[in-house]
C-alpha cells in the first residue's frame, strides 16, 4: 500500500513539473494591434511578439459582426489583414488576432468595436490651379474611395480652401461646397499658393500639397474709362444720326428740284419747243465770227472870240459823222466818202450850250 502511494506521488509531481514547463513556454501574443481605416477601407495591423528565441510566427485574424467571429486571415505570416471586402460602410465590427508557432497559439488580442464611416480617414484631395484674366480657379478632385463614392457615403461635403501670397504667413480661408472655386480678391501678377481640406461629418481629410501659381493680368476696365467710352459712343451716334438726316433731307430736296411735282404751263412748253426766230442765236451757232458794224460821230465846237462869233454860235452846230460802213439794222452799201450832216438844235439847247460856255 505504501508503495502504491509513493508511485502516485511521483506521477503527480511529474505532471505538475510538466504543466509548469508548458505554461512557461506558452506562445506570446502580437503587440501594438491597431485597426486602420483609410478611404472607407479597413485593415488590422500588428507588431510581432517579443521573444528571446528567433521563431517565425504565423497569425490568424478574425472579425465579428452581428453574432460571431469569422476568420479572414488564417495562419498568415503577414503583419496585417485587410477586412475591406468583408465590411459594410455603416456596420459596427470588432477585430482580433493571435500568433501561432509549431501548432501552438497565443491568446487573442481584440480591438474595440468600430464603425467604418466614423473610423475612416479621407486622404488629401487633388488640387489644380488655373488662372485667366486676373482670376485664379481652384479645381478639386476627391480622392478615390475603396467602397462607393465619397459623396454617396457622406452626402453633402464641403471644402476648406486656404490661400496666401507666396512668401507670406498670413492665410485666408473660404469654405465652399463646389469642387470648382474662383478665389476672391486676388491681385494681378502675384504668385499665390493654395491648400485644401475636405470637411465631412465632424472630421477633416488630410491636407493637400501646397500648389502655387502666378495670377494673370486683370482685364477689368476702370470706371472712368467706361464713362469716357460711353460718352464718345453717344456723341458718335448723335453725329451719325444728324449726318444721315441731313443727307436724306438734301437728297429729298434735290429730287424735288430735279423732278418737280407740278407741270410747266402749256404756253411755256410750246415756247420752249419752238425753234428760235432771232438772228442772234443763229449767229451764235455759226462757226465764223460776225463782223461788227459801227458809226463814227464827231462834234465840232469853236470858242467865240468876238461878238460876231457869239452871234454865229447861235446858229446851228455842225456834227460830222463818218460812216465807213452802214449801221446795224440798216441795209445800205459801204461808202468810203465822208458825209457831213447838220443837226438842228432847238433854241433851248442853244441857250444851255451858251450858259455852259
Amino acid at each position: 500500500m505504501m508503495a502504491v502511494l509513493s508511485c502516485l506521488s511521483v506521477v503527480l509531481l511529474f505532471y505538475i513539473v510538466c504543466v509548469k514547463t508548458v505554461l512557461s513556454e506558452k506562445v506570446p501574443a502580437p503587440e501594438n494591434v491597431r485597426a486602420i481605416s483609410l478611404n472607407m477601407g479597413l485593415v488590422l495591423k500588428w507588431d510581432p511578439p517579443q521573444s528571446t528565441t528567433n521563431k517565425l510566427f504565423n497569425y490568424t485574424a478574425e472579425m465579428k459582426g452581428w453574432s460571431k467571429y469569422e476568420t479572414v486571415c488564417l495562419s498568415s505570416s503577414s503583419l496585417s489583414c485587410d477586412f475591406t471586402d468583408k465590411v459594410a460602410i455603416f456596420g459596427t465590427y470588432q477585430l482580433r488576432v493571435q500568433a501561432e508557432v509549431h501548432g501552438e497559439s497565443s491568446d487573442w488580442v481584440e480591438t474595440e468595436e468600430l464603425s467604418v464611416d466614423l473610423k475612416t480617414v479621407i486622404s488629401a484631395p487633388h488640387v489644380e490651379l488655373r488662372s485667366r484674366k486676373g482670376q485664379t480657379e481652384v479645381d478639386i478632385t476627391d480622392p478615390p474611395m475603396k467602397r462607393k463614392n465619397l459623396r454617396d457615403v457622406f452626402g453633402n461635403i464641403s471644402y476648406l480652401i486656404r490661400f496666401w501670397k507666396k512668401g507670406e504667413t498670413k492665410k485666408e480661408e473660404i469654405r465652399r461646397e463646389q469642387n470648382r472655386v474662383m478665389l476672391p480678391r486676388l491681385e494681378p501678377l502675384v504668385n499665390y499658393c493654395v491648400e485644401v481640406e475636405i470637411l465631412y461629418l465632424k472630421n477633416r481629410s488630410q491636407t493637400s500639397n501646397m500648389t502655387c501659381l502666378m495670377n494673370t493680368p486683370s482685364d477689368k476696365v476702370e470706371p472712368h474709362v467706361i464713362i469716357v467710352v460711353l460718352l464718345v459712343s453717344c456723341l458718335v451716334v448723335l453725329v451719325t444720326v444728324v449726318l444721315i438726316f441731313l443727307a436724306v433731307w438734301y437728297g429729298y430736296k434735290g429730287c424735288k428740284i430735279m423732278f418737280p411735282d407740278t407741270d410747266l404751263p402749256e404756253d411755256l412748253k410750246k415756247f420752249l419747243s419752238q425753234r428760235p426766230q432771232s438772228s442772234i442765236p443763229s449767229t451764235m451757232q455759226e462757226s465764223t465770227p460776225v463782223r461788227e458794224h459801227f458809226c463814227e460821230l464827231r462834234i465840232l465846237h469853236k470858242e467865240p472870240n468876238s461878238f460876231q462869233d457869239n452871234q454865229q454860235i447861235e446858229g446851228p452846230i455842225g456834227i460830222q459823222t463818218h460812216k465807213h460802213e452802214c449801221c446795224i439794222g440798216a441795209d445800205v452799201k459801204k461808202n468810203s466818202e465822208k458825209k457831213t450832216e447838220m443837226i438842228n438844235i432847238t433854241t433851248e439847247q442853244k441857250l444851255l450850250l451858251a450858259e455852259r460856255d
